[in-house]
């Protein structure tokens, strides 16, 4: 491996990319990127590549339904009025010994925990507590059993709620035993915690998602508006993620079904992205997983700046690819199993939005100076104007460009789905 310039990497780049068919070209990012990196990685994809295969190394194989609209999830400020926690994520003793490099996400929710001594809570898989490996078993025995004994109630169920009816009858058809054993509980543990559970009126589920597969995630909903805790401010759930700016990766459409702005990617949404670019965009759908396992992607493009783990498929990819590119700011031992490695800047070292877990977006500022020729926004453009494509650089102008894709008003025939 050889160092070169910036110019001859792009000129690589598009000789080596230009002409690909359609959806030959993965692109996967972590979600260690601003709001405004991550847009314009899906529309190089999109507009540029001839790609819808998107993804990010968090969510792979675990599906993407983790993006709960800001009105359900639970606000950090509000866990202080909780009247319990029912945790399921690493303790604070945990994480130290496991790794220096504890998320920011989680270090939150430990500053409120310990601002909240007072505030009782239950702790899976802690001494006296139930031990839990098979959530999206453990939470849909929790609902089999409330919906059996008549204990749901409130709006969801009475009114709100989308599809109650045809989920309580695929729930209660299911094999309660056999749930149960899942995780070799007895209907007398399930009884006790729904006990516990009822005797609060502002219980918050506070959850590691990483934890969750998203079976388990849209039992944990269902649970939450079982019981009317949904409807509650300080009470529901809070989804920890993994990664500075994970919600952003949805935010900004970097899933082949998400369209800018988090919406499904649909005909309309597509027509209005070109509309908007004044160029034809790749929305075809594409199974990621599935391409992969018959290494299907003749070019792979890894945005991966923090060194995030690769799931080993894509690692086999790679070694079959005919263009392999990676972006990072940690140079990996696997660094000669790229064409490519393209320098990344640290988040601190550029300005730009993030997402929170609450889909609230913040700015924030550098506080270390740029070392790079060209920073990550620059890359990607200069990226696309090696096919000819010209691309904002500039975190304001990128920023007016993608909420122009935000849909404002009521979402609410979209939210409130038994699944």
């Amino acid at each position: 491996m050889a160092e070169t310039s910036f110019e001859e990497v792009f000129e690589v780049v598009a000789r080596k990319l230009q002409g690909a068919e359609t959806n030959q070209t993965l692109v996967m990012s972590s979600g260690s990127y601003s709001n405004e990196t991550l847009y314009l990685l899906q529309r190089l994809a999109r507009t540029v590549l001839n790609t819808n295969a998107l993804g990010s190394f968090d969510y792979y194989r675990r599906g993407t339904d983790f993006f709960a609209d800001k009105n359900d999830i639970l606000p950090f400020a509000e866990m202080f009025s909780s009247d319990k926690f029912y945790c399921i994520i690493p303790d604070a003793e945990t994480c130290q010994g496991a790794s220096l490099q504890t998320p920011e996400t989680l270090k939150a929710v430990f500053e409120i925990l310990k601002h909240c001594p007072e505030t009782p809570r239950y702790w899976f898989n802690m001494p006296g507590t139930l031990h839990i490996t098979d959530y999206y078993a453990f939470f849909r025995c929790v609902n089999f059993y409330l919906i059996r004994h008549h204990l749901e109630k409130g709006i969801y169920v009475d009114v709100l709620g989308k599809n109650y009816g045809t989920y309580k009858q695929a729930l209660m058809a299911d094999d309660y035993t056999a749930m149960l054993q899942k995780n070799r509980l007895k209907d007398l543990d399930i009884q006790l915690f729904v006990n516990d559970l009822l005797k609060f009126s502002t219980p918050a589920f506070v959850v590691w998602e990483r934890w969750l597969g998203a079976g388990a995630f849209h039992e944990l909903e269902n649970l939450c508006m079982l019981l009317d805790i949904q409807s509650k401010p300080a009470s529901g759930f809070l989804t920890i993620k993994g990664e500075l700016n994970s919600q952003g990766l949805f935010d900004m459409g970097l899933f082949p079904h998400v369209a800018p702005g988090g919406h499904a990617m649909n005909d309309e949404r597509r027509r209005k992205l070109e509309e908007v670019l004044q160029t034809p965009v790749c929305a075809h759908p594409v199974d990621v997983p599935g391409t992969l396992d018959r290494a299907g992607f003749r070019n792979v493009l890894l945005w991966n700046a923090l060194n995030a783990e690769i799931p080993q498929d894509i690692v086999n990819q790679i070694d079959k690819a005919d263009f392999a590119l990676l972006h990072t700011a940690c140079l990996p031992e696997n660094a000669n199993r790229f064409d490519v490695i393209l320098p990344a800047n640290l988040p601190e070292e550029l300005s730009g939005t993030y997402t929170d877990t609450a889909k609230v977006p913040h700015d924030f500022v550098s506080d270390m100076e740029n070392p790079l020729e060209y920073n990550n926004l620059q890359q990607i453009a200069k990226l696309a104007g090696g096919f000819g494509h010209v691309f904002p650089d500039h975190k304001d102008e990128i920023f007016l460009e993608y909420i122009s894709f935000m849909e404002a008003g009521c979402h609410s025939s979209e939210r409130h789905f038994f699944k």
